[in-house]
């Protein structure tokens, strides 16, 4: 195996085992010459209430030979749900993404080339491609304003954090497992670490999402408990941590 692939799920769409199958095949076809033995896949549900039995799960393990599953009753969200799957990668490198993969499968390999030339954090960066034409408007109002507050507030070396792919290796790994929001805005804490980090490699990639792939609106519920957290990140303590050696010696039994 040459990387992990970490899936979250929560509550998806009947049937989703078998698109979700049909679109690993087609990533190991196109990009990994055919060979299934080289992706260890970790799928996490994140307190899934329907569509995550036996049925789904047999099927999965039927068709992936190297997968493993993290589950837990309750809903905690996607950035818990990760950090859950990080946790039990067991490569050198590790990428992850949405289970309908809606910035393509070649991103997939991409990152894979760029952590392999020694890059410590890849993510993909929206900003040039089709993504936000397909946004609703109050979601486009909000994923813009958080590109400013990253480069005008934060001062971030990637000013679009929340493209939902990003791939590390080791560094990134121990940092990735530092982040302690539940919800969306982890992505941004992530990288909020990371730029404290004065040797740390980050590349962002291009991406374009897909034409099949459909992107929702937030609720009031969801922008209101994301807005506490962007005040927890704003007000996080500085990180120490000024060197990539560090991060392994103060995070010890976390990689």
């Amino acid at each position: 195996m040459i990387f992990d692939l970490v899936i979250p799920f929560y509550n998806p769409s009947a049937g989703w085992e078998k698109k979700f199958v049909d679109k690993f095949n087609k990533l190991v076809a196109g990009y990994f010459k055919g060979d299934k033995e080289l992706i260890n896949l970790v799928i996490v549900n994140d307190g899934s209430s329907k569509n995550f039995g036996e049925q789904e799960l047999n099927y999965l393990k039927v068709s992936i030979p190297h997968i493993e599953i993290v589950s837990y009753t309750q809903n905690r969200g996607k950035g818990y749900a990760l950090r859950e799957g990080v946790k039990k990668a067991s490569t050198d490198y590790c990428i992850y993404s949405d289970y309908d993969f809606p910035f393509g499968l070649q991103v997939v390999r991409d990152m894979y080339n760029e952590l392999t030339k020694g890059t410590d954090i890849t993510t993909g960066c929206r900003r040039k491609g089709n993504y936000f034409n397909a946004l609703p408007f109050k979601r486009k109002l909000v994923s813009k304003g958080l590109i400013v507050f990253n480069k005008q507030i934060l001062r971030l070396p990637v000013e679009d954090t929340q493209a939902g792919i990003k791939g590390f290796n080791k560094y990134g790994k121990a940092l990735f497992l530092q982040t302690t929001i539940d919800r969306f805005l982890f992505d941004m804490e992530f990288i909020l670490l990371a730029s404290k980090i004065k040797d740390i490699n980050i590349k962002a990639l291009s991406v374009s999402i897909t034409h099949e792939t459909h992107l929702s609106d937030f609720g009031m519920k969801v922008m209101r408990q994301e807005f506490k957290n962007l005040l927890k990140i704003v007000f996080r303590k500085k990180n120490e941590i000024q060197f990539k050696k560090d991060i392994i010696q103060y995070r010890p039994g976390r990689v």
